[in-house]
């Protein structure tokens, strides 16, 4: 299998120091977008710009949608509203599936937001199919500050069909890994797991050997979510559900003899009874929980959730003694790959609808807010908060203060992304051994990003049935030996040959496949 270990360019940018750090944070502005300031982007007639803009931008929100402040409070509206004569309005969601549920009643009321940010490739795709998206090649000179921030890629990585309705932004790589209570590990005289049998060795020691010495038998091994934990397994075995390089050659996980391997794996390590029973229905925090309250020994989750400042105290506040260890290394049965990123990866998508350009003066507002968020005062606003009050700065660079924590909604305006190697090294010091751990993991690349799905397949109706019956065979409710049959009535019933072969053929015409 052909893959190789990542040090992203973020790792290289937080251990150097000087003028590197600011090197590799992103390009710089160019003399005239750093001197002209908001607004320079647009060719909008002062009488026009003397009118304040009323702006919408929908995105996901996650826990971000109870915790923002109250509109008299809330700076960072007040700034962009003054410098940029906008009335921003944010409608955030609490889920994906919220998002889109929301969006897609908006599109039929014909009341689209004016700034879209999907999460999916999938769900902007269709939104492209609708021809309701702006057409943003007219538009790149007045978006180039932001592109130029933003780096390589800006607009190739969600081209369709060779168009480009929205600009993407960088991918972040926090991998979902497993952490481990070492004081658990230390009390049973367990040694630190380096394989994958060796991590389902210690979950059934902490199931079975009363870890937190309470003499009952109310804890088990493992939690998280059930798709976190398939994914490792799966990928412990050399298997990917994705289109990836083996042995030079393009392909699909799914009919790879591997996924079979790991199959049977899986059904061995879910019917062991160390896995959190709920692991299938665990929503939001509940898996979280559990691990911090003592409940599960083992969780897969990625370091923001367990070593961010107030996660520990957290788990601190429930036990004190608690420690936990990331196993950033881990030789599996067939591979010792943690991670799979699409070569195509983003961390949003950032789209206009084309309502909202029918208004000249809107439409050019829009570009100022998107250039103003994209790099100087306005970067630092949306990533740090208010200068001289959530950060200040030493030899010219960010350093939070103590009152950070009240910026931590304003991620929330990134509309163009952020300087992950600035923004990670600022914001999260203490935590930078587990951000470099986690950035030395193994990595599959894949490639699903980049197919456009054909006519004629309902990609939906296919991932229902497939994802339905992987999970019968997760749990053994489907034999092993069905799995064949499964397969050929994937391509030939739900069509999935068809988005195979149209995969393969948009691989290879654009050079990732032979």
């Amino acid at each position: 299998m052909k893959h190789k270990k990542r040090i992203p360019a973020v790792l290289a940018c937080v251990l150097t120091a000087g003028l590197l750090l600011a090197a590799c944070g992103g390009s710089p502005q160019s003399d005239s977008s750093a001197t002209e300031g908001p607004g320079s982007s647009t060719d909008a007639p002062a009488d026009a710009r003397a009118e304040k803009v009323a702006i919408e931008v929908m995105r996901v929100g996650w826990n971000t949608t109870t915790q923002m402040p109250k509109e008299q409070d809330n700076f960072v509206k007040k700034t962009l509203d003054e410098k940029l004569n906008i009335d921003l309005k944010m409608t955030l969601t609490s889920s994906a599936d919220e998002f889109i549920q929301k969006l897609n009643i908006r599109a039929a009321g014909s009341d689209l937001p004016d700034v879209i940010l999907f999460n999916g490739r999938n769900e902007f795709q269709e939104y492209v199919k609708k021809n309701i998206l702006l057409d943003l090649e007219p538009y790149k000179e007045k978006l180039k500050p932001a592109a130029d921030a933003i780096g390589d890629n800006v607009y190739s990585r969600v081209e369709v069909n060779g168009k480009h309705y929205a600009i993407s932004l960088n991918p972040q790589s926090n991998w979902n890994l497993f952490w481990l209570r070492k004081d658990w590990l230390d009390k049973l005289q367990l040694p630190v797991p380096e394989t994958l049998d060796e991590v389902f060795e210690v979950a059934k020691a902490f199931t079975e050997q009363d870890p937190d010495g309470n003499n009952k038998k109310d804890t088990f091994g493992i939690t998280g979510s059930l798709g976190t934990l398939v994914h490792l397994i799966n990928l412990q075995h050399g298997v990917a559900d994705a289109l990836y390089i083996k042995d030079g050659k393009m392909v699909n996980g799914m009919f790879e003899p591997e996924m079979k391997e790991a199959l049977a794996y899986t059904q061995k390590v879910l019917n062991s009874g160390v896995v959190d029973p709920e692991i299938a229905s665990n929503k939001g925090d509940n898996a979280k929980d559990k691990a911090f309250q003592g409940k599960a020994g083992i969780i897969i989750s990625d370091w923001t959730q367990i070593m961010k400042d107030n996660e520990v105290e957290k788990w601190k506040g429930a036990n004190p003694d608690a420690e936990f260890l990331m196993l950033n290394k881990l030789q599996g049965p067939k591979a010792n790959i943690l991670a799979a990123m699409d070569k195509s990866s983003v961390s949003g998508i950032v789209a206009i609808s084309r309502q909202a350009a029918q208004d000249e003066t809107k439409l050019n507002r829009i570009f100022d807010l998107i250039n103003y968020t994209a790099s100087g005062e306005g970067s630092e606003l949306v990533q740090f908060g208010q200068e001289g009050v959530h950060f200040t700065k030493e030899n010219g660079k960010p350093v939070i203060t103590d009152r950070s924590a009240e910026a931590a909604f304003t991620w929330v305006y990134q509309l163009a992304g952020r300087p992950e190697a600035e923004y990670l090294s600022t914001k999260f010091a203490k935590q930078i051994d587990y951000i470099q751990a986690s950035e030395q993991v193994e990595v599959l690349d894949t490639y699903n990003g980049f197919v456009v799905f054909p006519q004629n397949y309902n990609a939906a109706d296919a991932d229902r049935f497939k994802n339905e019956e992987m999970l019968k065979f997760q749990y053994g409710k489907n034999k092993l030996e069905q799995y064949d049959s499964f397969l050929e009535k994937l391509n030939t019933t739900f069509k999935y040959q068809l988005f195979q072969d149209s995969a393969m053929k948009q691989l290879q015409e654009l050079g990732y496949a032979e």
